[in-house]
């Protein structure tokens, strides 16, 4: 999978695909069930038109631009690597990757159209119903065909649901803060993973792992089942992690380092944490 950064300073002096693609647009994060259905349905474009699957995504959540104070609680289900790899998996032969910043968001429909779509030399557009773009995000697929003066055809994917609700990163976020993690699990379509660093410092017996990433949605306190991978070593054991009763203060990961052999003597060991069951 060929992986392309956009951003506003350099997008024009990117080349396009001489060959037309097929585009699925979403932000994706946490690519579960209704995201892996439209990339899906993308795919299955792509084949019938032997066309290129492109995906494009972008580097960060709109609410991290627009919400700095203390209300700014928005967490990530996937890191962008995550997300990188979880789209590979569905075959995609493109990943563009854009820079969200202020000069994006400010872009109005048809000038997001004619940079980012037509831009790109895409001419079949895939995309959740709930999807929207331009300037106030309100903009949806379905208006991209007259937008474009029917340059661009566009495939709506209708709400995929579970038990009745709808399947959404909000919705699977909520399940994992509230510490469901076989149920954030099952919207999902794979487990959930964090990753960190295992420094050897203890207390009462256990390391803490730092996350990679502290804008990554992690369960309330409490013990969880999970596969811990360090060194090459994957093990099944109890993990434990405690929330701090302030917002400002990042939660913490505990995992019993004595049940890994022989690990390097070093200070900071890379983890992978998956998520099984609380």
């Amino acid at each position: 999978m060929q992986i392309i950064y956009l951003n506003s300073h350099h997008q024009h002096a990117i080349t396009p695909p001489k060959q037309p693609i097929v585009l699925a647009l979403g932000f994706f994060d946490g690519v579960h069930k209704g995201h892996q259905f439209v990339i899906q349905t993308a795919a299955k474009i792509a084949s019938k038109k032997r066309l290129p699957l492109a995906v494009m995504t972008f580097n960060r959540h709109a609410s991290r631009i627009f919400n700095h104070g203390p209300s700014a609680s928005f967490r990530y289900l996937t890191t962008l690597k995550q997300k990188t790899e979880l789209i590979k998996k569905l075959h995609a032969d493109i990943l563009y990757v854009v820079d969200f910043n202020h000069q994006f968001a400010s872009l109005s429909p048809k000038a997001f159209i004619n940079r980012y779509v037509i831009g790109l030399n895409a001419k079949i557009v895939v995309a959740g119903f709930d999807y929207t773009f331009g300037q106030g995000g309100t903009t949806t697929i379905d208006s991209m065909a007259a937008i474009s003066d029917q340059l661009i055809k566009t495939v709506t994917v209708k709400e995929l649901d579970s038990q009745h609700t709808k399947i959404s990163s909000t919705r699977i976020r909520k399940l994992i803060s509230q510490g469901k993690i076989t149920e954030a699990n099952r919207l999902l379509g794979h487990s959930y993973e964090t990753t960190g660093k295992l420094i050897r410092a203890q207390i009462d017996g256990l390391s803490i792992v730092n996350p990679s990433s502290r804008l990554q949605q992690l369960p309330k306190t409490g013990n969880y089942l999970c596969d811990v991978t360090i060194s090459n070593q994957k093990k099944r054991l109890s993990v434990h992690v405690h929330q701090a009763s302030s917002h400002h203060s990042p939660a913490v990961i505990y995992v019993n380092r004595a049940l890994f052999h022989h690990l390097p003597h070093i200070n900071s060991l890379p983890v992978t944490i998956e998520w099984l069951s609380g």
